[in-house]
C-alpha cells in the first residue's frame, strides 16, 4: 500500500488538508489538557486560526517542499510560518494578558509539533518503502563537504541507501554525519562488509593521490563491489544530478599517475609558431602528439603517415577544432627517401617527431625485413634528411623492447636508436631518443584486448601467469616526449619512470572486477604460452647504460653510447639485404651481429644463439 503512495509527487493540496487537520488536532488536544478557551472561544475562532496558518505558511514557501524530502530547512519555514500566524492572531483575539501570551505560546508549540511529526512520519515510511525496493547499498569514500552534498543528493535519488562514509582523516573517523558513521580503510570496514552486502563504492573527494586511488581499489576488490567516481559538486549540481554523473573507474584510472609537471615555458618556446613534422601521425602515439602540441600553437603541423584510413579519420578529426594551426596530411611511408626529402623540401621544418614503427611483436617476428625497412631504414631517412636540412631537433619514439631484446621488433628499435645515437655525436641538429613501455590504449595494447574479451563474455587470454609489463597512458607518455624534446641537447636517451611493473595476470583480475564479474567465476582467465620473441620481463636500460636524473622527476637520461663507423657499414648491409629479399634467418642472423645482446625467446631463431 505504501509503495503504491509513494510511487508519485502528490498535489499540494494534500499537505493543505494534513495541515489543516494537525492544526485542528493542535487545538483541540490543547483545549482538552487546558480546559480553557481564553483565546480560541468558538468554532470560528478555530476556523480563522487554521486559515490564517495555511496562508502564513504559504506566504514563506512552506509548500514548495516535498513531504517526503522534508529538512530542517523545512521545519525552519513551518517554524517562521506559524509565530506569523500567532502574531496576528493576537491582534485578531485582542490578547493584552499574561494568561493570553502563554495560551498563544502553547497553541505555537503544539502546532509545531503536530506539523513536524507528521512530516517525519512521512518521510520515515518513505524511506522504509524505499529500503523494501532494494536500493544499492553504497559507501561514500570521503566524508567532507562533497561526500555531504554527495549522501544528500543520493538521499533523494530514490536509488541509493548510502551506509557509511570512509575517510583517511583521523578527527572525523569513529564519528558520524547525519546518522551515517565514519570509518577508516581498515580491517573494522571489513568486518562491516561482511555483514552487509555492499554493492558500490563512490569516490567522492578529486583530493586522492593515485596511490590512494589504488589501494582503495584493491580493498575492495575482493569484496565484488562497483567502484565509481563523481566530478565536483558544481559539475552535476545543475545538470543530471549525482546518479547520471557517477563515472566507474576504469584501469586507466588505476594506472595512470599524480598530474605530471611539465615546464610549460620551455615548451612554449619550442614549439610555437614553429613547423613540425610527425611521422606516424596517424597512430595511437603520433596521435596524441599532435592533439598536445596543439595546445602550444605552432605554426604548422605536417601530418605524415602511409596509414590511409587513419590518416582520413584523423584529419576528420583535427578539421573540426578550433586552432590556428595549418594543417599538411601526407600518405607517404618513411622507408621511401625521395618521400622524406620532398617533405623537407617543400617545408622549412623546425622540430620532428618520429614515431613511425612497426610495433607488433609477432607481425615482425615472421617478417624481418618490414622491420628492418620500416623501423631502421624509415629512421635512417628521417635522420639523414632532418641532418640535410639543419633541422634544429629531433625527437625518436622508441620502446622498452629495445633492451636487451628478445624479438626483431625491439631489435629493430635498438638499431635505430644506435643509428639516432652515432649521427648525434657529429651533427648540428639536436637527436633526442626517448623510451618508454607499453602505451595503454594503444593499437595491439592488451587492454583493448582484455576489453574485447570481457565484453563478449571471456575467456580473458594472458600468455604466462608472471608475465609483467611496464604501463602509461597516452596522454602521460606523450607529454613526456614532448617535455623531452623541449629540454634535450641532443645524443640523449630519456627514459620514463613507468612506475612499478604490472602482472598481466593481475591486470586482467581488475579490469574483470572493474565490470563487476569475478575471475574464473563469470570470465574464466586462460593461459596461452608465450608467444614468439616474447619475454617474461621488460626492462629500460641496457647493461651499458646508467641513469641520471633530469630536470622532470618522471625522466631520466641514460648514459650516452658511442657506435663507431664500423656499426653503421653493419647496419646499412642490414638495409641492403632486406631491400634484396634475403631470407629471414640472413637478416635476422646480422641484426643479432649488430646487437650482440638481442637473444632470441619462443622464436624459431633461438637456434642462432646456441
Amino acid at each position: 500500500m505504501f509503495e503504491k503512495i509513494f510511487k508519485y509527487h502528490y498535489s499540494k493540496k494534500y499537505a493543505y488538508v494534513l495541515d489543516g487537520i494537525c492544526l485542528f488536532l493542535a487545538i483541540e488536544v490543547l483545549l482538552y489538557l487546558n480546559g480553557s478557551n481564553i483565546v480560541i472561544r468558538s468554532l470560528t475562532d478555530k476556523f480563522v486560526f487554521i486559515v490564517l496558518a495555511l496562508g502564513c505558511l504559504t506566504l514563506v514557501r512552506g509548500y514548495r517542499m516535498l513531504l517526503r524530502f522534508t529538512t530542517f530547512i523545512d521545519i525552519g519555514k513551518i517554524t517562521i510560518g506559524l509565530v506569523l500566524t500567532l502574531a496576528i492572531y493576537a491582534i485578531y483575539v485582542k490578547a493584552n494578558t499574561r494568561a493570553h501570551y502563554n495560551y498563544l505560546l502553547l497553541l505555537f508549540y503544539f502546532s509545531l509539533s503536530f506539523l513536524s511529526l507528521y512530516r517525519l512520519i512521512v518521510k520515515l515510511l518513505y524511506a522504509r518503502v524505499s529500503k523494501e525496493q532494494k536500493l544499492t547499498a553504497t559507501i561514500l569514500f570521503g566524508a567532507g563537504v562533497n561526500g555531504l552534498m554527495a549522501k544528500r543528493a543520493l538521499d533523494d535519488s530514490n536509488s541509493v541507501n548510502v551506509l557509511a562514509f570512509v575517510d583517511d582523516d583521523k578527527t572525523k573517523v569513529g564519528r558520524s554525519i547525519e546518522g551515517i558513521s565514519v570509518f577508516a580503510l581498515d580491517e573494522k570496514l571489513k568486518k562491516t562488509l561482511e555483514q552487509q552486502n555492499i554493492d558500490q563504492v563512490i569516490i567522492t573527494t578529486d583530493k586522492i593521490s593515485q596511490k590512494r586511488k589504488n589501494e582503495v581499489f584493491n580493498f575492495f576488490k575482493l569484496q565484488g563491489v562497483k567502484i565509481f567516481t563523481v566530478p565536483a559538486i558544481d559539475q552535476w549540481a545543475n545538470s543530471q544530478g549525482i546518479v547520471g554523473n557517477l563515472k566507474p573507474i576504469i584501469i586507466e584510472d588505476l594506472l595512470r599517475r599524480d598530474a605530471i609537471n611539465i615546464d610549460l615555458q620551455k615548451n612554449v618556446l619550442q614549439y610555437q609558431d614553429k613547423t613540425i613534422l610527425v611521422t606516424g601521425a596517424a597512430g595511437s602515439i603520433g596521435s596524441e602528439i599532435v592533439r598536445q602540441l596543439l595546445k602550444f600553437k605552432p605554426h604548422k603541423l605536417i601530418l605524415f603517415d602511409q596509414a590511409e584510413t587513419p590518416l582520413f579519420d584523423l584529419k576528420n578529426e583535427l578539421l573540426k577544432t578550433k586552432h590556428t594551426t595549418q594543417f599538411e596530411f601526407l600518405l607517404r611511408s618513411v622507408s621511401n627517401y625521395a618521400s622524406v626529402d620532398q617533405c623537407f623540401k617543400a617545408h622549412t621544418i623546425d622540430v620532428v617527431f618520429h614515431a613511425a614503427a612497426y610495433k607488433h611483436v609477432y607481425m615482425t617476428e615472421t617478417t624481418p625485413a618490414a622491420a628492418v625497412l620500416n623501423n631502421i631504414l624509415g629512421t635512417k631517412n628521417v635522420v639523414d634528411v632532418a641532418i640535410k636540412n639543419k633541422v634544429a631537433h629531433f625527437v625518436m619514439v622508441s620502446t622498452d623492447k629495445a633492451v636487451n631484446p628478445s624479438n626483431v621488433m625491439g631489435a629493430s628499435k635498438r638499431i635505430a636508436e644506435m643509428y639516432v645515437a652515432n649521427q648525434a655525436e657529429s651533427s648540428n641538429t639536436q637527436l633526442i631518443t626517448t623510451r618508454f613501455g607499453n602505451v595503454l590504449g594503444s593499437n595491439g595494447s592488451v587492454v583493448p584486448i582484455f576489453k574485447e574479451q570481457i565484453a563478449k563474455g571471456g575467456p580473458v587470454t594472458v600468455t604466462h601467469p608472471e608475465i609483467t609489463r611496464f604501463f602509461m597512458t597516452i596522454t602521460e607518455a606523450c607529454q613526456l616526449v614532448l617535455e623531452a624534446g623541449a629540454t634535450g641537447t641532443g645524443g640523449e636517451i630519456y627514459v620514463f619512470d613507468m612506475g612499478a611493473p604490472v602482472k598481466i595476470k593481475d591486470l586482467a583480475i581488475s579490469m574483470i572486477r572493474l565490470s563487476g564479474l569475478v575471475e574464473n567465476q563469470d570470465i574464466k582467465i586462460e593461459y596461452s604460452g608465450l608467444r614468439p620473441g616474447e619475454k617474461l620481463y621488460e626492462e629500460l636500460l641496457t647493461d651499458n647504460e646508467n641513469l641520471k636524473p633530469s630536470h622532470n622527476e618522471l625522466i631520466y637520461i641514460a648514459q650516452k653510447e658511442s657506435f663507431g663507423k664500423e656499426k653503421i657499414l653493419q647496419i646499412e648491409q642490414l638495409i641492403a639485404e632486406a631491400e634484396l629479399g634475403k631470407s629471414n634467418e640472413t637478416l635476422v642472423k646480422q641484426m643479432k651481429n649488430i646487437v650482440p645482446e638481442f637473444k632470441s625467446m619462443n622464436s624459431s631463431y633461438e637456434k642462432m644463439d646456441s
